[in-house]
């Protein structure tokens, strides 16, 4: 898939803000990992890497704190951007 595909739409921005709004009054962990990793995917393929780093760093906290697998990905690609430590020392 290319960058291109992975933009989201202004619609499709209002819609997953929506759905972040949502998880968070739910307050559903796993659902806010995914939510957030969809927003840095979307920053990440726009080139807009401050705001990619801010969605994975929310992403990586609520994946933490849910205890998921995905925590030890989103911990690597924060790494890979010089944004954190590496879980594993």
């Amino acid at each position: 898939m290319s960058a291109v595909e992975l933009q989201i739409s202004p619609q499709e921005a209002a819609a997953l803000h929506h759905a972040i709004l949502a998880a968070h009054a739910q307050h559903d962990l796993a659902q806010l990992v995914e939510l957030y990793a969809i927003a840095a995917d979307g920053k990440e393929a726009e080139g807009d890497t401050d705001a990619a780093c801010f969605f994975l760093t929310q992403a990586f906290v609520f994946a933490l704190e849910a205890g998921v697998a995905r925590a030890q990905e989103l911990n690597h690609r924060l790494v890979a951007y010089g944004r954190a430590w590496p879980l594993e020392q």
